[in-house]
């Protein structure tokens, strides 16, 4: 009886994560494009909180309107169904893995143990929790493959990827299996990355620093969303590589350089203040040029591009 429910349980998550991810899809697929280096919108002039002028690009919502006025509702969606699908069995493989990891003293109350104990609890349930987060990206990755390359098809219209099927005989074809899970590997390491540092962080406060329970819960959520900001960049990395080397508009130069690997790829965005390209969803600073010669070195923006600048 234990195990059916848990097993509904297991399930429902997984459907709630699916609804959500299908409700901020707009969101998340604007996102990318950002991520990618794609910004049709000029940006425009305005002033920081200390009244400094800046140039800014258009928020997100923005943005996914004029994803809308170019592609219609349904363009918003691009890319869903494949998403949906790593989703599904990604969630699925870390309920597994999750399963058969056994964590000592898991359902006892912390107060009723030891520091050591507590701490040895802390260590077996984030080693849990990574081999569950690998184990989904492993399984999610050719899905999440084709579902960025589907929504990078808005820049250059490539007509490449076009249904998970499809996609699938193009990846195998152009790449092998390795293209597959292009991406995989910064990816990994932003998950595990900010796993740790917000586990350990939190760990630490709760035994050392905070005792009321009611904060705990506020410091911990803090932690999370800090610990996800400062391991954001592999996200971007990840995005980037995902499309690199697939011969699309989007990876290809002047839209990205060649790059020769994730290391290759996270040094030149950094160098070029992009590490953080779609991080806020409001006030989106101009970071500078988006076309690149194909070895890194940035092009002007174009001359269209420069005039609409308000």
């Amino acid at each position: 009886m234990a195990a059916s429910t848990q097993e509904e349980h297991n399930w429902m998550h997984v459907i709630v994560r699916v609804g959500l991810n299908a409700c901020t899809h707009p969101i998340e697929y604007a996102k990318i494009l950002i991520q990618i280096g794609h910004e049709p919108l000029p940006p425009y002039k305005s002033r920081t909180i200390f009244g400094r002028e800046k140039l800014f690009y258009p928020s997100i919502f923005s943005y996914i309107r004029y994803i809308k006025s170019e592609e219609g509702f349904f363009g918003c969606y691009r890319g869903l169904t494949p998403k949906i699908i790593g989703n599904v069995v990604g969630g699925i493989a870390c309920e597994r893995v999750a399963e058969r990891i056994q964590v000592k003293n898991d359902a006892v109350n912390g107060d009723d143990l030891t520091l050591e104990e507590r701490t040895m609890r802390f260590v077996q349930r984030t080693a849990r929790d990574t081999a569950g987060r690998v184990a989904c990206i492993v399984v999610s990755q050719p899905f999440q493959v084709i579902a960025v390359r589907t929504m990078a098809e808005f820049v250059g219209h490539d007509g490449k990827y076009t249904g998970v099927l499809s996609s699938i005989v193009v990846i195998y074809e152009d790449q092998g299996l390795l293209g597959f899970f292009a991406g995989m590997v910064p990816r990994i390491i932003g998950e595990v990355g900010c796993l740790w540092l917000a586990n350990t962080l939190i760990h630490i406060a709760n035994n050392f620093i905070v005792e009321d329970k009611d904060v705990q819960s506020y410091v911990g959520a803090s932690i999370k969303f800090l610990s996800g900001a400062l391991w954001y960049p592999m996200q971007v990395v990840s995005s980037c590589m995902t499309i690199s080397g697939s011969g699309m508009v989007a990876g290809s130069p002047p839209r990205m350089p060649e790059y020769t690997s994730w290391m290759d790829c996270y040094r030149h965005l950094k160098s070029t203040n992009c590490l953080k390209r779609g991080g806020t969803l409001l006030w989106r600073a101009y970071t500078g040029p988006t076309f690149f010669s194909a070895s890194g070195a940035p092009m002007l923006p174009r001359p269209d591009i420069l005039s609409k600048i308000h």
